[in-house]
Formats: structure tokens, C-alpha cells, sequence
């Protein structure tokens, strides 16, 4: 039996549940396929940035699967829509009965797994899906009534209680039966829809460079990754971000780097382990959460009470925000980090989100899709989840009444100001701020208060989803 390997936002070959099922089952070898889909990955908000970065994974998985034997097959198409039918043709033309993939999250993604495996299906080709995108499978961590978490502290302790019992296995060894020529296809390095990103050579893409980071990581700063992951102008963090959110890094792996040196015993790790080991949780969080709440794919807030919120439709405030020109220096010095490398740190991206969302009362949807564009990590699961809980609308969400102090963010993160020096194009304090942070402040809580009362007027109660606990987190 031949098989095909339809790789999606998991590029990689190690820890890769899709790839190495598809080898062991391919008897006479394995094929892989992998769709450029530029209108749904504008519709998605994909930028140069991600898309980009995703190219340059895709010629270094293209490298990885030649070394083995495994020709990779790059299509391009407009929508997900367009893919049962070019699919169904190179399983037929290279005799493949299966069709291996690992599972995704989001509304139309879960579709097209679904249109596409009952097309398969009908031309008695099989699409088998496989766990590979998530460290414990969604659905899998329920509450005691058996529902999903939506908040981050009962789901963390209820994983790693999980994954205490059952451990974490190791991969199976990749085993290719048959190994097939090449296919020699040229491989696109940018497509016409998007421009070329002036940063690409910033960020080298696949599992090769990947590993090297996560190795100079684990060397020194994820020692002190506790302290330091909260001062922007130190590198104090993994930044795997990007090689995360493309798959070409396994979450997994990391994990299971940290277990076989620190055990599972996750409450008698370092602090620095300890802490990025929650950072990962989070990401798989926000993963659980979109499969359990479908209506985030849709745009939507997680506390339906947030719909109230009048938000305020100011161009003018929202190009500033953009343009990293508010007169807030430390959300300004974010703005211009990510505008020229496609990265922003994690501490400045909240005060950035909560900026907007709470002093300039903006929207937070246009901030999501603003990030979207711009970063070269973007993450559909994380970055719904960051905005929205900077937001105040979704999962543990920041109480409306806490609004970050930029300024004393910056005292607190950057006191010395080297973060400011290094990003921000002009002296610090040199801008007039758009706004009064203090004004601005109480008519975010304001209109917050007003929304949560007027929804009380009109339901009984505030849906669950926003309790007590959360509020005085």
C-alpha cells in the first residue's frame, strides 16, 4: 500500500504522529502534499510575515522528506474548498489508499477535514487523522460535569494531573518502507499575492533551526525564564513562537525535553522549567478552547456580555495605534518592533492589546487582525485568545476594571529604558500621547459597567462563563 501525508500547520518530521503512521502503513512507499492557499489565507488574515515564514518551512520539510524518501508535492489553490478534488487526483495518480493528516482547530478548518475525508471516502480512499498538533487532545480535559474549561487555572491543574498519570511516550522511530525518487518540482519561494517580506532572512524556517534554538534555550536563559520573560529589552524567552505556530517545533517536544530531565512531578520543577511549562499550557489552552467554543472562529466574544461595549470607531486613534505614533512610548516602541521584524515581545504585546482595547475603547477585532498581518508567529488560537483577554471578553478574561499603566509598565519592565532605545524611532516623551490615560481609563470601566448592567437588565444572570473567581483574579 502506498500513502500520502497532507501536511498543514504541522511541519515537521519528528514527533509527528501523521508522518510516521503514513510511512509505517505505506508498504510501497509514501508521498507527501502540502496546499499554498492565498484567498483563505487572506480571508484567515495571514500576512507576508506568516506567509513567508511558512514557505521557508515548507522548502526545509521539503529537504527533511527527500532524505527519507518521501517526495513532497506543493499545490497551489484558492480556498480550502478547491482542495478535495486536486487531492483526490494525486491519491489517484500516485495510487495512494490513505490520506494521513493531524488534526486542526477552527471552524473552517474542521470543515474541510470534513468535506474532503467524505470525498475521499467516496472514491474508497481513506483520510485517517491523527493527534499531532496538540500535547493531550482536545476534549480531552473536561470539567466535572464533563464540559470544557474556560478558565486557565482548573484546566492547567486538571492537564498536568493528566499527563502526570499518563505519561508522555516517546515518538515512534520514522520507518520507511520503500523509499521513492524524487519528483524534482520546483518549489515556490514567494507567491504573487503577497509581497516579499523585507525581514524573511531574520527567521530561518524548518525543524533544523528550530532545535538550534530550543538547545541555546535550554542552555542558560530557561533558567532564569521566570524573572526575565517579562523584560522586553532581555532575551529572556524561547522565542519558538513562529516554528510553534507553523508546526516546524513540536510543543511536545519540548515538554518531553523537560520531563526526561525534571520528571512529572511538574510542582518540584526549577522555577524557569516551571513557568515555560505554563506558558505551553496556554497555548494548548487557547487550542482546547477554540474546539470547545466554535463561535470564537466567527468573531465573537467568549463573555456575551461584551457585545454591549460601545465600541468607539476613531480612524484617527486606530492609524496612530498602528503607526506606533500614540505618544505612549512603550506601546509605540511594540508597535515598531513588530512593523520591522515580525516579532513583538509577549509583556508589550499586553500592554499594546489592553491599550487599545482600554484607553483608546477600540475594538479589540481590529487589533487581532492588525497583529495577524504583522506578525510572523501568528497564531489563530493564541492570538484570539491574547486579544481577548487583554480585551476582557473571553477566557480569563482581565477583569474590565484592571487597565495596564503603560507608564508603569515601563518603570516596572524597562526602567533604563533600553527596550524604548532600541525600537522607538524618536526620543522618549518627545510625542504628546493621544490620550489621557487616566480619562481614558475611567471611561473604559465606565462603559464596561454600563454594558455588564445593561446585559443583567436583560438576562437573569451573567452567563457563568464570568464568575466571582474570575473577577478578583
Amino acid at each position: 500500500m502506498r500513502t500520502l501525508i497532507w501536511f498543514r500547520n504541522d511541519l515537521r518530521i519528528e514527533d509527528n504522529p501523521a508522518v510516521h503512521a503514513a510511512a509505517r502503513r505505506g508498504t510501497e512507499g509514501t508521498l507527501a502534499v502540502f496546499f499554498i492557499t492565498p484567498a483563505q489565507w487572506n480571508r484567515h488574515g495571514w500576512g507576508s510575515p506568516k506567509v513567508s515564514f511558512t514557505l521557508d518551512c515548507v522548502k526545509a520539510l521539503h529537504h527533511e522528506l527527500e532524505s527519507h524518501g518521501i517526495p513532497l508535492i506543493v499545490r497551489s489553490v484558492p480556498h480550502f474548498s478547491d482542495i478535495s478534488g486536486v487531492i483526490h487526483h494525486l491519491a489517484e495518480r500516485y495510487q495512494c489508499s490513505e490520506v494521513h493528516v493531524n488534526k486542526d482547530v477552527g471552524i473552517d478548518e474542521t470543515s474541510r477535514d470534513t468535506l474532503v475525508s467524505e470525498f475521499l471516502d467516496q472514491h474508497d480512499i481513506k483520510m485517517v487523522s491523527h493527534e499531532g498538533n496538540s500535547i493531550l487532545p482536545p476534549k480531552l480535559i473536561r470539567t466535572g460535569t464533563g464540559g470544557p474549561f474556560s478558565v486557565y487555572t482548573p484546566f492547567r491543574k486538571k492537564w498536568e494531573l493528566h499527563l502526570r498519570e499518563a505519561g508522555l511516550p516517546d515518538p515512534r522511530p520514522l520507518q520507511v518502507h520503500t523509499r521513492l525518487k524524487p519528483l524534482r518540482e520546483p518549489l515556490p519561494h514567494r507567491i504573487s499575492e503577497y509581497p516579499d517580506w523585507d525581514q524573511r532572512s531574520r527567521w530561518q524556517g524548518g525543524s533544523k533551526a528550530a532545535m538550534e534554538r530550543f538547545h541555546q534555550f535550554l542552555e542558560e536563559p530557561i533558567e532564569d525564564y521566570h524573572t526575565n520573560r517579562d523584560y522586553p529589552a532581555i532575551d529572556g524567552t524561547s522565542c519558538l513562537s513562529p516554528w510553534l505556530a507553523s508546526g516546524a517545533f513540536s510543543s511536545r517536544t519540548g515538554i518531553r525535553t523537560l520531563i526526561q530531565k525534571h520528571g512529572l512531578d511538574f510542582d518540584s520543577w526549577p522555577q524557569g522549567p516551571r513557568t515555560w511549562l505554563n506558558e505551553i499550557i496556554w497555548r494548548e489552552f487557547y487550542r482546547h478552547v477554540m474546539v470547545s467554543f466554535p463561535a470564537l472562529s466567527r468573531d465573537e466574544p467568549l463573555q456575551k456580555w461584551t457585545e454591549l461595549v460601545p465600541w468607539r470607531d476613531d480612524p484617527h486613534s486606530f492609524t496612530a495605534w498602528c503607526e506606533g505614533r500614540t505618544g505612549v512610548d512603550i506601546v509605540d516602541a511594540g508597535i515598531h518592533q513588530m512593523l520591522q521584524t515580525g516579532w513583538m515581545h509577549n509583556r508589550v504585546r499586553m500592554i499594546a492589546a489592553m491599550f487599545l482595547t482600554k484607553n483608546l475603547l477600540i475594538d479589540w477585532r481590529l487589533g487581532e487582525r492588525f497583529f495577524a498581518r504583522h506578525l510572523v508567529d501568528y497564531d489563530f488560537a493564541s492570538n484570539n485568545g491574547g486579544w481577548q483577554w487583554a480585551a476582557s471578553t473571553g477566557t480569563d478574561a482581565a477583569p474590565y476594571f484592571r487597565v495596564f499603566n503603560p507608564e508603569r509598565q515601563t518603570e516596572n519592565w524597562d526602567s533604563e529604558h533600553a527596550y524604548l532605545e532600541t525600537w522607538l524611532p524618536r526620543a522618549p516623551g518627545s510625542l504628546e500621547p493621544i490620550v489621557d490615560l487616566s480619562t481614558s481609563r475611567q471611561r473604559a470601566i465606565d462603559a464596561f459597567k454600563t454594558a455588564r448592567t445593561e446585559y443583567e437588565h436583560d438576562h437573569t444572570e451573567i452567563p457563568a462563563l464570568f464568575t466571582p473567581a474570575l473577577a478578583s483574579a
